[in-house]
């Protein structure tokens, strides 16, 4: 019996890291008007971000139907496979509700749902430091120890040009506390207790890049660290090669976040999510 990685299109890894590991990615919706797309599926994030410029509405983003959830519950429990699921954080969105219910109607047994309380690679690397697990011969509970364990060790920081996504999104959280700052300022914010939290304002760019680097850096060690961003390839490869060689024994990815986290932090999101050692 071999444990099955679940996780959703928020998670961020990309069609290679999916099949090295295993994992099965359940897509998330993002409505434009009356056309829907699956996240990371229909739309490259270059689309989605060029249709998000140009839309007068905010695009809709919901959480898989809980027949999708089940469809793969199903597939790897024919295979006489056991499931741990791990999704975005459940302050979010209501994917990780989705899962739970899915896995109640399929064989609450043998699946276990993990609320990640967090997003982007961040959770990527949840799934992916399960799989490895998985990939080792452990059982169920041992693999979603490992996740759970690893859950209070998972970052985001990320540098945003406006809040007003967050805002008509109505998923700003605490970083309200940051409205209303100067048009020049850009704002620092995290995922904190699974729910967008403020870290403060950046005068500019340049100081916002500088000062995700000092946030990282505080952190002291990491096992996984990859750089996030939304349309914003330069800044994502500048802010890679300034903490390089301060972790020489990890692999940076680039990460390009999809339609959903895009829908709220807007175009030209940047920052790291990791793990903490």
């Amino acid at each position: 019996m071999v444990v099955r990685i679940v996780t959703d299109s928020t998670a961020d890894l990309n069609e290679d890291q999916q099949q090295a590991a295993g994992i099965t990615v359940v897509p998330l919706n993002v409505r434009f008007g009356d056309q829907v797309f699956k996240d990371h599926v229909d739309l490259t994030g270059d689309d989605f971000f060029a249709r998000l410029k140009t839309s007068p509405q905010l695009p809709k983003t919901s959480q898989p139907p809980v027949g999708e959830f089940e469809e793969v519950f199903r597939h790897h429990r024919k295979a006489g496979d056991e499931v741990v699921a791990v999704t975005i954080s459940s302050k979010v969105s209501g994917t990780y509700g989705a899962a739970e219910m899915a896995a109640k109607s399929v064989d609450a047994e043998h699946i276990e749902v993990i609320d990640s309380l967090t997003a982007s690679m961040a959770l990527g690397f949840l799934a992916l430091e399960g799989a490895k697990l998985a990939q080792t011969g452990a059982g169920r509970a041992a693999v979603a120890d490992r996740i759970k364990s690893l859950v209070p060790k998972a970052r985001v920081l990320a540098a945003i040009d406006t809040l007003t996504y967050l805002e008509r999104g109505g998923r700003i959280g605490r970083a309200r506390a940051l409205l209303g700052s100067l048009l020049n300022f850009k704002p620092l914010i995290t995922l904190q207790d699974g729910e967008v939290a403020p870290l403060g304002r950046a005068r500019g760019r340049v100081q916002a890049i500088d000062r995700l680097v000092e946030l990282l850096r505080r952190d002291g060690r990491l096992s996984n660290l990859a750089v996030l961003h939304g349309a914003a390839l330069a800044d994502a490869e500048r802010l890679r090669e300034r903490v390089a060689g301060s972790y020489p024994g990890l692999d940076i990815p680039l990460t390009e976040t999809g339609a959903v986290i895009g829908t709220y932090t807007g175009p030209g999101v940047i920052g790291f999510t990791y793990l903490i050692a």
